[in-house]
């Protein structure tokens, strides 16, 4: 399926509407731009294209498409299923202020050429759409983290009291360790 058009070909739609329901491969491009991406699935793309008085093109879509990313814990491949709307509306080079005006609460995007092409657009979405924490499912479900030698992931607030202390203060290792022995009293008088 292709995600780009001359504005002249979607003008002979019947009733000014393309019908989209295809899938297609962003894989390459996405894995660019997202370098945490280990693999991203075939795009499933669903929606329509509504084209009014020549001028304001209407895209209502659906995007279901599966993103493999590391795990934000253990960094094991973790299988994202994502289905994501994908709504927004161009308006052809010469389209004037007024068909902005009467588009108050849409998002509205003016082209530069007569050209519509999606694919820039659908990639910032899905981007968009992937959550700051990437976990699986037992992962969600489980408070076992991630441990190695001299070292253990923790949630924030459950620091040991114990291990407060900053270890370079009390450590004997510390380039500081040599002062604790000096007797540097600085209550006497300068003038002395």
């Amino acid at each position: 399926m292709k995600l780009k058009w001359s504005l002249a070909e979607l003008h002979k739609q019947p009733a000014g509407i393309l019908m989209l329901d295809e899938k297609v491969d962003m894989t390459d491009s996405l894995k660019k731009r997202d370098t945490e991406l280990m693999d991203v699935s075939l795009i499933d793309i669903q929606g329509t294209i509504s084209i009014e008085a020549y001028s304001r093109y209407f895209v209502d879509l659906t995007l279901n498409v599966i993103l493999t990313l590391p795990s934000s814990r253990s960094l094991k491949p973790v299988k994202l299923d994502l289905t994501i709307p994908f709504s927004e509306v161009y308006l052809a080079p010469e389209a004037g202020q007024t068909a902005v005006e009467t588009l108050e609460d849409e998002v509205v995007f003016s082209l530069e050429q007569d050209i519509l092409d999606l694919q820039k657009p659908i990639e910032d979405t899905i981007l968009a759409a992937i959550p700051m924490k990437v976990l699986s499912e037992d992962e969600k479900t489980s408070n076992d983290f991630p441990t190695g030698n001299d070292w253990e992931v923790k949630l924030e607030g459950e620091a040991d009291s114990s291990n407060n202390k900053d270890d370079a203060d009390t450590s004997e290792n510390s380039p500081f360790a040599i002062l604790k022995d000096l007797d540097l009293d600085f209550s006497k008088d300068e003038n002395e």
